[in-house]
């Protein structure tokens, strides 16, 4: 378990019921799926928040999510393939220089593209690219602006 900003770490449980709490439920309700009685889940919940520093639920719980304790899930998953192919898209390549790219057929290629656009609810590749830079599934680095001559006017 990491530790804490008081350099407690967190047990297993305490990590279970922020989780639990990050996804909205409340103590009853964890207690129910937990097997667990209310009044523990709530000295689990307590200990959890102290050791974060935290004075409320919510606090604890941006914590958690900021020092790594909790890891949220993606909120968007495509296959490895199609990513690879989203990033050259995202890069401006064409079908053609994808496929030599990647040593694939421009065939696949196309079908790959239409197939990551399905998935992504996108009517063309421009949308499909920015959706993908946008979700964070393809990262674009964007050239330095050109230093402005001393003599421009």
């Amino acid at each position: 378990m990491r530790a804490t900003r008081y350099g407690l770490p967190l047990v297993e449980r305490e990590v279970e019921i922020l989780r639990a709490i990050a996804d909205g439920a409340s103590y009853h309700d964890i207690a129910a799926s937990k097997y667990l009685a209310w009044a523990t889940v709530r000295n689990y919940a307590f200990s959890a928040m102290k050791k974060l520093g935290a004075t409320t639920q919510a606090q604890a719980v941006r914590i958690a999510y900021e020092s790594g304790i909790l890891v949220s899930p993606p909120a968007f998953q495509m296959p490895g393939v199609l990513v690879q192919v989203l990033q050259l898209v995202a890069e401006g390549m064409s079908n053609a220089e994808i496929a030599r790219r990647l040593d694939r057929s421009e065939h696949t290629v196309a079908d790959q593209v239409r197939e990551a656009r399905r998935r992504l609810g996108a009517r063309d590749r421009a949308q499909a690219a920015a959706l993908a830079v946008a979700l964070r599934l393809v990262q674009v680095s964007l050239p330095a602006p050109e230093a402005a001559s001393p003599h421009a006017a």
